[in-house]
């Protein structure tokens, strides 16, 4: 049954905290602190945008139907995937939200150095980003391909059962999506900042780690199949990556230049 849409408390919240971060660093965005440069037109479009897939993602999910297991064409499962079905542990369910708070949290890590504390507002303003477009984006590719998740294949239900929208939300999976994301955030300012921190290596190990367990205990919970941790791990590293690299400080137009000196010229190429 669809119910009339209306635009979820956490989704305004979410906008308005991106709103008042920009505002917040507008003061700062045209200094030369640190690796990344913030344009206050740029990054409202990016914020709304992201804003804005939450929304999309959040009413798509929204009008996704009850329907009964009889109604439902579950089809084969590729043989690579089986494995999932297997699987039902709450324990590993658990666990799973576990990595998921320590992988969000791992960008807090990042208040422990001088430079990284100094440009808090504004690593925090790429990070409400990230978080904002991976999990609009991870609810839309939810709400599109309506998978159902490996607990439906149980062959003890009655076919009289209830299937949900969160029961066809398998593919991708969100845990690790958000995980990764946070993971490769936290992991890419960090070196971007540090480029020559002996800490980088273990950075990366945290980064990328944090988000591969959890889609491990994704699978062993019953809740997804190898593809969609798959999948979810692949969205939310571009994403950690690619918002980070968008605001890389564009280099110099200048790069070779002439100085008049005295009665001759001084060369210069800025590298």
């Amino acid at each position: 049954m669809n119910h009339p849409w209306i635009i979820p408390r956490c989704v305004l919240h979410s906008w308005i905290f991106t709103l008042v971060l920009l505002v917040g660093t507008a003061p700062v965005v045209a200094q030369a602190n640190g690796p990344y440069y913030l344009s206050l037109k740029r990054d409202l479009v990016y914020g709304t945008a992201a804003a804005g897939s939450v929304a999309l993602g959040s009413l798509l999910r929204s009008r996704t139907p009850d329907i009964v297991l009889s109604d439902l064409e579950l089809g084969s499962i590729p043989s690579f995937d089986r494995i999932a079905t297997e699987f039902s542990s709450a324990a590993a369910r658990n666990l799973s939200d576990y990595g998921l708070y320590a992988s969000a949290a791992l960008p807090g890590l990042l208040l422990l150095g001088p430079e990284t504390r100094r440009d808090a507002p504004k690593i925090g303003l790429l990070f409400a980003q990230t978080m904002l477009l991976n999990q609009g984006l991870t609810d839309i590719v939810k709400s599109s391909a309506k998978r159902p998740r490996p607990y439906v294949f149980d062959e003890n239900l009655d076919p009289a059962t209830v299937i949900r929208g969160n029961d066809r939300a398998a593919f991708l999976s969100g845990h690790t999506s958000t995980s990764a994301a946070a993971g490769f955030f936290f992991a890419r300012v960090f070196s971007d900042y540090y480029p020559d921190s002996r800490l980088k290596p273990f950075a990366w190990i945290l980064g990328a780690g944090f988000p591969a367990l959890t889609g491990y205990l994704r699978i062993r919970a019953g809740q997804h199949y190898p593809s969609d941790v798959l999948a979810g791990y692949t969205l939310g590293a571009l994403i950690g990556y690619a918002v980070p690299a968008l605001h890389r400080k564009p280099p110099g137009r200048r790069r070779m230049s002439l100085v008049p000196a005295g009665s001759s010229l001084y060369l210069s190429y800025r590298f």
